[in-house]
């Protein structure tokens, strides 16, 4: 799933191409429209003849403003794509790397085709993905879900203090990826955070010193703004802007390399199932 550095990467490369374009039309493919809310002909019906304005984004999604009090809400979910067509030349998009070059493809669940002849893809293999017409008080009802960013002015260092002291007994790793406390934190940014600053990802959150409490609150937001520098991380289908890899995967030190050795220590990295998902550490850095 792409976490805040490959959404915000996203979001800066069709903020450029999309905002102004007046919409043509727009087609859902049949078994995506249960993922359109409030429902299908809604949407399309208020969307037709509008214009995109500004594009932002906010934890692991994308939000396309509609004039000024209405809003697309998106989220590519585990394998979706947003891919922008020009009337000529390459396509350039982001998401999952699902057959860039063509489209539409076989994984396209919508298309809204504007009125110069260019077109906004959304492709999505596995269709976890969604999209929501919201107005200005729904969307807010909508975002409050989710915790401050960590580049946001509220994540301080007494809220993280904050998060922890509600979360003692959960593992770290997991109180990290709580999109309700730090929004934007995904999978492998957390493994990235906890070998930073040296904190096993299975640490319960109350067996934590003062300082790894510290070290983790350090790192988050320099971890994230190098990814974000790089334009995300690319370690399976996940393409940038351009279409082309991320370039943090350079940068990785535990994230998708275990059975190799500690960029560190030389010990060899490990995978364990936490929470369902996998986590990558090094047994000797990390205690």
């Amino acid at each position: 799933m792409p976490e805040l550095p490959e959404v915000e990467t996203i979001k800066r490369s069709l903020a450029h191409e999309i905002v102004n374009k007046k919409i043509k039309n727009i087609w859902i493919e049949p078994s995506f429209k249960k993922k359109i809310f409030p429902n299908t002909e809604k949407f399309v019906k208020f969307l037709t003849g509008k214009k995109f304005a500004p594009v932002e984004r906010r934890a692991k999604m994308l939000i396309f403003g509609v004039g000024k009090k209405d809003f697309v809400l998106t989220h590519l979910k585990m394998t979706g794509q947003l891919v922008y067509g020009p009337k000529r030349g390459q396509a350039i998009g982001g998401g999952h790397n699902l057959d860039q070059e063509k489209q539409p493809n076989r994984f396209t669940r919508a298309r809204f085709n504007f009125v110069d002849g260019s077109t906004l893809y959304y492709n999505d293999m596995r269709k976890f993905g969604f999209m929501k017409l919201l107005s200005q008080a729904e969307l807010k009802g909508e975002l409050a879900k989710y915790g401050p960013e960590p580049f946001d002015k509220e994540f301080t260092f007494k809220y993280f203090q904050s998060v922890l002291a509600k979360r003692r007994n959960q593992r770290i790793k997991t109180v990290l990826m709580d999109q309700q406390l730090i929004a934007g934190v995904g999978n492998i940014y957390a493994d990235e955070i906890c070998f930073a600053a040296r904190v096993h990802p299975e640490t319960r959150v109350k067996s934590l010193r003062a300082g790894k409490v510290r070290a983790l609150f350090s790192v988050i937001k320099k971890i994230l703004t190098k990814a974000v520098k790089h334009r995300g991380t690319s370690v399976n289908t996940y393409v940038d802007g351009a279409g082309q890899a991320g370039g943090y995967q350079r940068f990785l030190n535990v994230y998708d390399r275990q059975g190799e050795k500690c960029y560190r220590c030389g010990a060899i990295i490990k995978k364990i199932k936490l929470g369902g998902r996998s986590s990558s550490f090094c047994p000797n850095c990390q205690k």
